[in-house]
């Protein structure tokens, strides 16, 4: 079973760390170098974590797990405006990006109110293009019951937190987390975070479990490999990571309108990208979203 891992350390001697784990079976899925510095995320095999750990400590760096490696994660708010804002949202997403997840921060247009909040039609697309949805809501127990029955119609696993505990079905829920107007510091804080990062964990867990009872052709890093190596562009784009890699497919910020006939020919084996995969443009600036297809829908 391949799991995913952060390096972290000095830059110098890194490309043992890199040629080891290709030697067994892994895939670099980033590589950052800050002048002496070097952050480098994959994944390997589980078997082999003891051996990939001596050699990172040979190199004066240090391994660490990272179980959202590879996931997108919509961190939700009902606005983001600055007197409704919880602070605490800033931290969700930092806490989801050091164990690995790319981030989106999306402020609702009418999340605020509990009589009138609403999602609209782009916002449920845009949000049900990740996979999965950290909604942040405030201190008040009925107010979030009926917004959390707003957020039960979306199609992709939903965790929630607030201030008071709430009984609901079909959500992760955690309490003991509201609007607050400051940053976490203190320990126990840092002990709700990494409760909700847990809960995020559990969720990407089981959908990994569900997409593995019917897998894709080839996994998401391979396409993402693929796409950098056939369409050129692609390592020109401007926007910070050019490709965000899910769990069952990649983002790619590049225009659709020009873009999507060259990504629909990617040769992938022996299939064209467009046989394996659903191609469409996202509502989010018109980037392209490529999910792939389970092999009992593919056309043998």
């Amino acid at each position: 079973m391949y799991e995913n891992y952060i390096f972290e350390g000095g830059s110098y001697r890194h490309r043992e760390l890199l040629e080891l784990i290709e030697d067994l079976g892994g895939y670099i899925i980033t590589k950052r170098i800050f002048a002496q510095e070097a952050q480098i995320t994959f994944t390997a095999p589980a078997e082999d974590y003891d051996r990939i750990k001596e050699v990172a400590a040979d190199i004066q760096g240090q391994i660490r797990e990272a179980p959202l490696l590879g996931t997108e994660i919509a961190i939700v708010t009902p606005t983001i405006t600055r007197h409704h804002l919880p602070h605490p949202v800033c931290d969700v997403a930092e806490i989801m990006r050091r164990r690995g997840a790319q981030t989106n921060v999306i402020g609702l247009a009418r999340g605020v109110g509990r009589r009138i909040a609403q999602l609209t039609a782009r916002e449920r697309q845009i949000i049900e293009e990740h996979d999965v949805c950290v909604v942040g809501l405030g201190n008040f127990k009925r107010c979030i019951e009926e917004k959390l029955e707003i957020f039960k119609q979306l199609n992709v696993p939903v965790v929630a937190y607030g201030l008071p505990e709430v009984e609901v079905s079909g959500i992760r829920y955690v309490s003991t987390l509201g609007r607050l107007p400051y940053t976490f510091k203190r320990l126990n804080e840092i002990d709700i975070l990494k409760k909700i990062s847990d809960e995020v964990a559990e969720a990407v867990k089981a959908k990994k479990e569900e997409i593995a009872i019917d897998p894709p052709f080839v996994p998401p890093w391979v396409v993402k490999e693929e796409l950098l190596d056939q369409i050129e562009d692609i390592r020109y784009s401007l926007a910070p990571g050019p490709i965000v890699q899910r769990i069952n497919g990649v983002r790619i910020k590049i225009p659709y309108d020009d873009y999507h006939e060259a990504v629909e020919n990617v040769m992938i084996s022996d299939r064209r990208l467009a046989e394996i995969a659903i191609i469409k443009k996202s509502p989010n600036r018109g980037r392209i979203i490529v999910e792939l297809l389970p092999m009992s829908l593919l056309k043998m």
